[in-house]
Formats: C-alpha cells, sequence, structure tokens
C-alpha cells in the first residue's frame, strides 16, 4: 500500500516544476529539540538534546518522521549536530543529572509519531482502494449512481415496450415516455427509433416462460427496475387497461415478485406521475 501511494505521489509531483521538486522533495535527515541540557558546550552555553529524524517529504510537506536516535546541538538543534548521543552517553548524563531522567534512554517513534506517519498511507491506500472498488462496480452494473448493465437495462427497455403495445399501438407520446424512463431508470440513451425497432419486433402472445425469460439473471435491483418502468408506462394515462394489468401481473409473476414489494413499486411508480407527467 505504501510503495503505491508513493507513486502516485510521486506521479503529482514530476508535474511540478523540476526545481521545486529537486529542492523540496526527498528523504532529509532533520534535528528536532527534545530538552536543554546541563552538558557544557561553546562558551557558557548548555548543549541542547535533540531528535535525529529522517523525512520523507514532497514539494516541502513532509509525509514521514522516524526518530534515528541522539544528537546534541549546541544551537538548539536548529542546524547541524554538534555529534551523536548513543543511549550508553545518555545513561551516563542521567546518572549525572546531566539531562532529565524521565526522557528515554533509546529514541525511538512514539505512538503518536507512527499514527502520524501511516495514518496518511492509509488514507490514500483507503481512497485508492475505493475509487477501484467504485470502477469496478460500475463495470459490474452494481453502482447505483452509474449506468445500468446493458443486458438489464436492455430487458427494461423491452418490457416497457411490450407494456405500450398492450392497447396495441405505441404512440408518439408513448416512444417520448420510453425514452425518458429508460434513461431516469437505467442512465442509458435511447432515441425513439430504437424504441420503434424493438416494439416492431415484440410478440404479444407471450407464455409464462417468456416472462421468466425477461427477468432471467437480473439482480433484485434491476428487477425491481423493470417493474418500475412497466407499472409507471401502463398507469401515466391516468388508468390501467386490462390487457396492461395482466401483462404486468405475469411479469411480476415471472420475476417471482412478491405481493408487498409489487404494492411498494406500484407506489413509487404512482408517485412519480405527479413529477414526471405533470413536469415532463
Amino acid at each position: 500500500m505504501k510503495n503505491l501511494a508513493i507513486a502516485v505521489l510521486f506521479v503529482i509531483a514530476f508535474a511540478m516544476p523540476a526545481q521545486a521538486l529537486t529542492a523540496n522533495s526527498g528523504q532529509f535527515q532533520q534535528l528536532e529539540f527534545v530538552a536543554d541540557t546541563d552538558i557544557p558546550g561553546l562558551g557558557d552555553a548548555k548543549m541542547s538534546l535533540c531528535y535525529v529524524t529522517s523525512d520523507f517529504k514532497i514539494l516541502g510537506y513532509t509525509l514521514t518522521s522516524n526518530i534515528q536516535g541522539y544528537a546534541l546541538s549546541s544551537d538548539g538543534c536548529q542546524s547541524e549536530p554538534d555529534r551523536l548521543f548513543s543511549a550508553e552517553q545518555m545513561t551516563t548524563a542521567q546518572s549525572l543529572n546531566l539531562i532529565d531522567a524521565n526522557i528515554p534512554v533509546i529514541a525511538r517513534n512514539s505512538l503518536e509519531r507512527n499514527v502520524r506517519n501511516y495514518g496518511l498511507w492509509v488514507a490514500i491506500g483507503l481512497g485508492l482502494l475505493a475509487v477501484i472498488i467504485r470502477r469496478i462496480k460500475s463495470l459490474m452494473g452494481f453502482d447505483p449512481r452509474g449506468p445500468m448493465r446493458n443486458k438489464a437495462a436492455q430487458r427494461i427497455l423491452s418490457a416497457m415496450c411490450y407494456t405500450a403495445k398492450c392497447d396495441g399501438l405505441v404512440g408518439s407520446n408513448e416512444l417520448k415516455l420510453i425514452s425518458r424512463t429508460a434513461r431516469r431508470l437505467t442512465g442509458r440513451v435511447y432515441q425513439p427509433t430504437d424504441i420503434i425497432r424493438i416494439a416492431d419486433h415484440i410478440d404479444m402472445d407471450l407464455s409464462p416462460q417468456d416472462y421468466v425469460a425477461l427477468g432471467k439473471g437480473l439482480r433484485d435491483r434491476e428487477k425491481d427496475a423493470m417493474m418500475h418502468a412497466v407499472l409507471f408506462i401502463a398507469v401515466a394515462s391516468g388508468r390501467m387497461l386490462p390487457s396492461e394489468y395482466t401483462f404486468v401481473s405475469q411479469l411480476a409473476h415471472g420475476l417471482g415478485m412478491p405481493g408487498e414489494d409489487f404494492r411498494r413499486v406500484l407506489n413509487i411508480a404512482l408517485a412519480d406521475m405527479d413529477t414526471y407527467i405533470s413536469n415532463p
């Protein structure tokens, strides 16, 4: 995960000016103030105890900072260390009360620093994973915000054409309504000529197996969308013809849709009339 995140950040970094990248990006050794000491330095000044850190930066922003050890500095850890300071020297200095005894003998990352270091990588990794999952879901038809699978959308379009043809003729208003409903419920665009071609080739003499075939291989969400679409087309005129009722009832049976789900989707289709019929 860390390698992937680094790669992404370097892609961003290399898109920036080369001078900025060279000056402010890479691995740097830094000093970080820890505490004042009573160890004598130059003149009357006392030495400062510092962490020696290895910092990874991109465009001047520190992404990770890992403690490597201790050092002593005569300028408050502002520039270069005067000398490195080992664990043995730290123990000796603390025994002589030259350094606060509460400071750990061995310099290492605290829990807070580790969380800071790796929290960003985790966030980047999770973000990349979310993008990948969303893309896969979209390609497989699982993303409700993306276009529906072409197979499911075509079945829904065919079912709407069957519904519209129950009275024997698919009128121009129904063509427009089917096209708008298909776009709204499937996220796919179909022209009136596509709808006419389907309507002209469908056979209204359907067997129970034909109704089952319309829903075969569809997911529950897609079956709901199909029933939503055909009910909306059936009730769009303000009434449902007996032939339309027969079709949608047989379709619900073929889809294996329980009565309570049928009523739920019917209520949604009726509610849609106020929005999409009064204000198309």
